[in-house]
């Protein structure tokens, strides 16, 4: 069993997805002193410390949501839903990687990642990282098969609370009753049998009471297909649109708003590509720019390399500004070694390219940085032979996209090998 000490990390709303005010970082990123520039954040701050003097400014959770909880049981279905979810079109399995772009202040942007970590009966662990410095993460969260089946509330935040087990040691978080990053399948079941769905978003403040609670009902608007960079090439995903008003509680204060949502079209894995609010202080904004997921039965990597001799990879991340590769990189990096283990007589270049954040200079420094410190986790890591590879950065002389947004500047940055 868990320990019932639950310690709510400093004050601050923590780790969104991807917020909609510059000002805030998201969840994995809270800074030590949060800026109070915008009026938002002041409102927010404000309403934070009336909580703390029992002012009147939160409340409590609502029936069902039960943060630092045990998951349930997985019961007897488990074994089959995972073995559906892992052939769902953006597969629920270890290792499916979720990316998005947080940019607090012009010429500093993070890449932030959501990552699967485990797969069991009883639920799924996954970690979420912005790499912000003040707190760059890990944060890891446990979110229950029973919620992935029949939650009826979104919570996206990470890093809100703090569960430690009879032993002293950290577990991850649970907020039981609520889903992450997706519609739990009897909701989106309902949504998609009756064209509506009531739609309940959540978000912690530190002193455990609720800082946001926004109800609604979304709508059926339409079914579509998506274009998704999925592991390092666009797809066509099959998704649903929905929407519909939302009356939110936000410290105290009464917003009303209307809300979108972007949901792949699968009860197996309902999962929100992307939503929207129109008021700024009411919800966190998701909007995935890359997803990817190891694939060793069907490798496109392998096969782009075979028939094109190159191939643009995308799941190597990078701490900002830095070439020091981030862990959530171990999937991509393994399969690059294993497609060389099958292949002992290729050779790869590894060539480094950036967005145009920066000089040029310090783009083309940066991008060779990052492809010398690829080839050597490689080499030292997986065992691929030194002669085999070699690195040259090629900073931002040669993007994809545009460099004028946030996704496209995340479709610039990458590692691309070929074949010599």
């Amino acid at each position: 069993m868990r320990s019932l000490a639950i310690l709510l990390l400093a004050l601050g709303t923590g780790c969104s997805h991807k917020d909609t005010r510059a000002a805030q970082p998201p969840a994995t990123a809270q800074p030590a002193h949060p800026p109070a520039s915008k009026p938002a954040d002041a409102s927010r701050e404000a309403g934070e410390l009336a909580g703390v003097f029992g002012i009147g400014s939160t409340r409590a959770v609502p029936e069902g949501l039960v943060p630092g909880g045990d998951c349930p049981p997985g019961g007897a279905t488990a074994t089959q839903e995972i073995a559906a979810q892992s052939a769902a079109p953006i597969p629920l399995q270890p290792g499916l990687t979720f990316a998005y772009v947080w940019t607090p202040r012009p010429q500093e942007e993070y890449e932030c990642l959501i990552q699967v970590q485990k797969v069991d009966a009883d639920g799924i662990d996954v970690t979420a990282s912005c790499n912000y410095p003040q707190r760059p993460g890990p944060f890891t969260r446990r979110i229950c098969r029973s919620d992935l089946r029949s939650a009826r509330m979104l919570h996206t935040e990470f890093g809100q609370i703090k569960v430690i087990g009879p032993d002293g040691k950290d577990l991850p978080e649970t907020i039981v009753g609520a889903t992450a990053f997706s519609l739990s399948s009897a909701e989106f079941a309902e949504l998609k049998r009756t064209g509506s769905v009531a739609h309940h978003y959540v978000e912690l403040a530190s002193s455990g009471q609720l800082a946001k609670d926004g109800v609604g009902t979304l709508r059926l608007e339409a079914t579509d297909k998506l274009r998704v960079v999925v592991n390092d090439r666009p797809i066509e995903v099959p998704v649903i649109h929905a929407s519909g008003e939302a009356h939110w509680w936000i410290q105290g204060q009464a917003v009303d708003t209307r809300e979108t949502v972007v949901v792949v079209d699968d009860e197996r894995f309902p999962v929100i590509i992307d939503t929207a609010s129109t008021a700024e202080a009411a919800a966190s904004r998701i909007q995935f720019a890359k997803i990817s997921y190891p694939n060793p039965q069907s490798s496109d990597l392998e096969r782009q390399l075979v028939e094109k001799q190159r191939v643009d990879v995308y799941g190597i991340y990078f701490d900002f500004a830095s070439d020091k590769i981030r862990t959530e990189s171990q999937p991509i990096l393994q399969e690059i070694a294993d497609v060389l283990t099958r292949h002992p007589d290729w050779r790869l270049s590894v060539e480094g390219h950036t967005d145009n954040i920066g000089s040029d200079s310090a783009n083309m420094d940066l991008s060779q940085r990052r492809t010398e410190a690829v080839r050597a986790v490689l080499v030292s890591r997986f065992g691929v032979s030194a002669d085999r590879l070699v690195a040259s950065g090629h900073g931002a002389s040669a993007p994809r996209d545009t460099n004028d947004t946030p996704e496209g500047r995340a479709h610039n940055r990458r590692v691309e090998l070929v074949r010599r």
